[in-house]
Parts: structure tokens; sequence; C-alpha cells
């Protein structure tokens, strides 16, 4: 057995001495969504998709309703989820992810709740770069999770399930999670709009503005994202 398994692996079993409901809380974020993962790239790859090319009202209401589920119960990163949407379908499913992903916050957060309070330490303990941001806003809820939202690093359902335990408020989360978060989901779902074009392109044998639009913009997103931590890092 590798030696990070076996650290990680007696690191959970402390965890658990001291708190069995976040030893289980780290050991699903860390593993159901790698399974949620597979099972759903393998699903839309033998199944056929076709039908999901065309967007609809309904359609809609079924991304809102499965999204947030499989969002809020981490069964499904939110980067992949972004991604499939804008392959399949485009922009016009943008707003209907939002929404999703809004749900998702609050049932993310809500589940949290459930968790252990005292657990707190525990958490950012092993979670180093949650635990820098946490010092350095906990004074500020709203800005706390924005910047957590906006951070690269720290997964979604981990970033619920530190919400839950500082007990930000769920209207705290809804309102500063949705601007932190969209970034970082535009991003994503530009990703599989531009696969898109670049598919339709290659089958037409023609270029594609729009891809190579949105590769210039996605890099200057990244490049603004580094930018504005690095200089907030240097200011504290």
């Amino acid at each position: 057995m590798p030696l990070q398994s076996i650290s990680l692996f007696n690191r959970l079993k402390l965890i658990y001495k001291d708190s069995p409901a976040m030893a289980f809380a780290l050991l699903w974020v860390m593993i159901i969504p790698i399974i949620g993962s597979s099972l759903l790239l393998s699903f839309l790859y033998e199944s056929d998709t076709s039908p999901l090319m065309v967007p609809h009202f309904f359609g809609g209401l079924g991304l809102i309703l499965i999204g947030s589920v499989m969002m809020g119960f981490a069964l499904c990163p939110t980067t992949l989820l972004a991604i499939i949407t804008g392959l399949f379908w485009s922009w016009t499913a943008f707003p209907f992810l939002v929404i999703a992903y809004s749900l998702a916050s609050l049932l993310g957060y809500f589940v949290g709740l459930k968790v252990d309070h005292n657990s707190l330490g525990i958490l950012l303990e092993n979670y180093p770069k949650a635990a820098q941001v946490v010092r350095g806003k906990r004074n500020k809820m709203g800005t706390l999770i924005f910047f957590v939202r906006i951070s690269p690093v720290i997964p979604f359902a981990l970033s619920n399930l530190l919400f839950a335990l500082l007990r930000t408020g769920w209207k705290n989360v809804l309102v500063y999670g949705l601007f932190g978060m969209l970034p970082r989901t535009l991003m994503a779902f530009g990703i599989g709009v531009m696969a898109e074009s670049i598919l339709e392109a290659l089958s037409n044998k023609k270029g594609s503005f729009e891809g190579f639009l949105f590769l210039v913009l996605l890099f200057l997103s990244i490049w603004g994202i580094i930018r504005f931590f690095r200089s907030d890092r240097s200011k504290t």
C-alpha cells in the first residue's frame, strides 16, 4: 500500500476518534465525487445523448432538480457538471445551471449543519488552504464566502461543510456564494461550449471564432484570478 494512502487512512482514524461525523463527511467528499464522475461519464458515453442536445424548458427544470441534488450531495463535481451542460446545451442552459448551483449550495449547507460543530479545527487542520482563507477573512463572513467560492483549491462540497461549521448563515451562502462561484462556473461552462464549437467546426471543416474568442477570455480569467489571490496574499 502506498505511503500516502497509509497516511490518509491513519489521519481518518484519528479524526474518527474525535468526530465520527466529520470522518464520514471527509471520506464522502473525497471519494463520492470521483465515483459519481466515473458513473456519469460512463453513462453519457454508452447512452444516446442526442435528445440532450435539444434545449427546452422542461429539460432546464430537470437540470435544476437533478443538478442541485448531484452537486448538493457531492455526487458530482460542479466543474464537471458545468462542462457537460455547456457541451450539450450551450449558453441557453446557463441560467438553469446557476439556479441549480444556488440550490445545491443551500442543500450542502443544511446537510453540513448536521455535522459536529466542534470539528472545525479538525477540518481546517486537514485543509491548510482553507484554513489560510478562514484566518484572513473570518471577521467578514460575506468576504470569506466569496473568497472560498472563488478559490480554485477549495472544492464545492468542502466549502459547504466549512460554511456550515462556521455558521455563516444560509442567506450569506446564497448571495455571496453566487458572486464567488460565477467566475469558476463561467470558465467551466465555457470550456464545454468551446468543446462543442470545436467539434462542430471540425465536422464542418470551418474555423470557430467563438471557440477562439472564449479561449482568449479563459486565459484572461485565469490570469485575473491568480493575480487577484497573489495581490491579496501580499497585503496580509
